[in-house]
This record gives structure tokens, sequence and C-alpha cells, in this order.
């Protein structure tokens, strides 16, 4: 295919996963009509707001360009203050360098300024994931809107070495008789007083509570001292530690209804406490579900496989993509519950043993298949050289019924399976 402008041959290239013709001398565009209208989806274009294949031709003082696909003249179309060629039989449009970003550069929101076609694909044509909007603009919204804040407290120590100032006053008052009181007094202040230390390790917190009402979270390894009545038995030191979770192997349909077999690996840590104890019931399974639930999002979204020359992603081929998208996918679904999540990746992933055995005999069709391609090609290459070789060299006369026979003895076997045996024959009988 050549451009319909400058005649040079167009490379079929993609942008951000839309395929089309690029001139890389002039930097034209061909676009197919699919492709023109997902990049006017791309950009919230609607088809009732412009549409260039319903358009009346105009009348240019200029010789007709021919369509890159069939040859043929294509009319021209006036909009925007940009003239576009176009083909009704291919169904194509043809932007010179420049134009797209002038077509849809007052459609788009925000508006785009004039810029070569290229940037402009790589720029403002960016491939969108198949969540949709309404799903993503819908997180998890919980009724309990908790938020952490610090705690309180004072060094465990400071606090020890006050209490020990009053312990001989007290072992006095107990000796004395008219100071019994005060001593009971004073023993019964040191038990209450005692109730508040709190011992807490390296990456641990502690959420606190006083009477049912959340008073904050204690942070920091050592020994501190808080109020006596606040109370954490029910919740337990929280750890702050990185965690691993691994909900082991699931059967989910990938994008073309085949059963796949999926494992993941989510790397998490606990962010906000309050959130954590107070929004969800329990964390760790709360995230164990919306891990789940993602992943079955995401992996309907993709086929397992896609072709080598085909630009589309796929599960086993683009992992890594594939890997971000479904961390932020669970981190949109666990926010509310304070968890971070620092990593999510794709363990395990093969095809479900009932269709595996299938699935394992087309790829080694496919792989026959390109390797007799191979040897077919390089076959009838080696059959070209040779008659080159022999007419270039005149050593030997063929007419057109012994050239069929070399071709047919020689593709025999260059392309058998099995090593050939030569059968000689003699004129003697």
């Amino acid at each position: 295919m050549n451009c319909c402008k400058c005649q040079n041959e167009l490379i079929t290239t993609s942008f951000q996963g839309l395929e089309l013709q690029l001139c890389k001398k002039c930097g034209a565009v061909c676009l197919k009509e699919s492709v023109f209208w997902e990049i006017a989806k791309r950009l919230g274009v609607e088809k009732d707001i412009v549409n260039p294949f319903e358009m009346e031709y105009v009348s240019v003082n200029e010789e007709a360009r021919k369509c890159p696909l069939c040859g043929k003249d294509m009319g021209k179309i006036y909009h925007n203050g940009v003239l576009i060629d176009r083909c009704d039989e291919c169904r194509v449009l043809c932007f010179d360098n420049g134009e797209l970003s002038k077509f849809f550069g007052n459609y788009a929101k925000p508006a785009i300024g004039l810029m070569n076609n290229a940037t402009f694909l790589k720029n403002h044509c960016e491939e969108k994931s198949k969540i949709s909007e309404e799903y993503e603009s819908k997180p998890i919204q919980l009724q309990s809107q908790e938020k952490e804040f610090k705690a309180g407290a004072t060094n465990g120590w400071i606090v020890v070495m006050l209490m020990a100032l009053f312990v001989v006053p007290t072992i006095v008052c107990f000796i004395i008789p008219f100071l019994v009181p005060i001593g009971i007094t004073l023993t019964v202040l040191f038990m209450f007083v005692s109730g508040g230390f709190r011992i807490l390790n390296p990456q641990e917190a502690l959420v606190l509570t006083v009477f049912g009402k959340y008073i904050g979270t204690l942070r920091g390894a050592g020994f501190h001292w808080v109020n006596p009545f606040a109370r954490s038995k029910t919740f337990g030191p929280i750890s702050l530690k990185a965690r691993t979770l691994e909900n082991g192997k699931q059967k989910i349909n990938d994008e073309l209804g085949n059963p796949i077999e999926v494992g993941i690996i989510v790397v998490w840590e606990v962010q906000d406490t309050a959130k954590a104890v107070f929004n969800v019931d329990d964390y760790p399974q709360f995230l164990a579900a919306q891990s789940d639930c993602a992943l079955r999002n995401i992996v309907r979204m993709y086929p397992y496989d896609t072709p080598e020359d085909s630009h589309k992603q796929s599960l086993r081929g683009d992992s890594m993509e594939i890997s971000d998208k479904l961390k932020k996918e669970i981190q949109r679904n666990v926010t509310e519950a304070g968890i971070n999540v620092v990593d999510a990746r794709i363990t395990h992933l093969a095809y479900a043993p009932e269709i595996a055995v299938a699935m394992l005999q087309r790829q080694q069709a496919s792989a026959i298949i390109d390797a007799k391609r191979s040897i077919v090609d390089g076959a009838v290459g080696m059959v070209e050289l040779a008659l080159n070789k022999l007419e270039q060299n005149k050593s030997i006369a063929l007419d057109e019924q012994t050239k069929a026979n070399m071709v047919n003895n020689l593709l025999v076997v260059l392309c058998a399976n099995k090593e050939s045996q030569p059968v000689i024959r003699n004129n003697l009988s």
C-alpha cells in the first residue's frame, strides 16, 4: 500500500492498540471505519455529533488521490477546517499529518491543540480499561467511616518512677493505724494506674476505645502508659508488617469462554488501623474475598493467549500489565478497609484439565504448521536458486518438462520427513 499523498509505502503499525497504516515520510494515516470510531469513542465523540462517512463530497481544484487499499479515486469531505480523503468502497479515511488533532480537537474534553498525527494518537488515544466507567466510578461505600488518629500516651517508665515515689508513704500509712484508709486508697490507685501500661513490639499498633468510643491508635515499639479505662483486648495488637495472601488456584473463564486455572499472590499491609478494625468485620477475610472478585473481573476481560502477530493483550503474553491492573482493582476494593496493596502477581496460569489436552494438540498443530511453512519456504528458495544457477551456467539445457520434474524431485527431497532414497535408472533392458 502506498500513501495517497506522497506515494511512499505505508507501514502497518499500532498506536495504543489501534491498528492503522502510517506514512513515515509525510505522517499521513489511513484509518478503517472501525478504527476511526474506536478513536472517537476514546475521545468521547458520539456518532450523532460527527459522522464523516455520511458527509457530502466537496469539489476541489486538485487531482483526486488514489485509495491505498483498492487504488480507486477517493472523494474529499470538508469538516472543522480539514479536507479529508474518503473511499466509500473500502470505508477508509486518510488524514494528512496534523489533521487528526484538528478534526477531533474541538470535540475532545479538554480541547486538544494542533499536533502531528503520531503524537496525537500516542498522547490522547490511550486504550481504556474494559472496566466500565460506571463500575469504576462506584467504589465500595461502607457505613462506618472511622479514620485513624494518634492516641494520647505517656512513656511508661516515667509513670513507674512516679508510682515508686509513693511506695514508701503507702507502707507508712499501713503502719500508722489512723492512716490505714489512706494506704488502702493509695493501693487501689496503684492498681488502677497499673491498668494503663501497654507494651508494643516493632511493627505493631493498638486500637484503643473508652466505653465504646474510639480514642486513637497507639503506635511505636516500647513501654507506654495510656488511659486505664482504655480497652484493646477485643481487638488485640494489629500487625503492621507486610503480609502475603495466597488464595490458591481458581477456575475462571477467559474472554473466549475457555476455562483456565489462575493463582495469584497479594502482598499487603494495614495502613489505617481504625478502618481495618471498625469498617469491616474481618479485614484479612475481606481482602481475600475482594481479591477473588477482582481476579475474576480482570481475567474474564482477556484471552489466555493470542497469535504472535496480534497486538491484543493476553493473560500469558502481558502478565506484567495484567498484574498491574489487578493490583489497582484490588486496591480500589479494599481502600475503605484501611489496607494498602503492595503488589499483586499471577503465580499460576494454565488451561483447566478438561481442555488442556485439546489446547496442547492445537498448539502442537500450530507449531507443525509453522515448521512446515518454514521448510516449504526454504525449499522453494533453494529450488529457485538451483534453477537460476543452471540457467546462468548454461551447462545443461532444460526444457519445461525437465524443469517440472526437477522441481518435483527437489521439493520431495527437501520437504520429506525422512531421508530420501535415490532411484537409479538404467537402460540395459
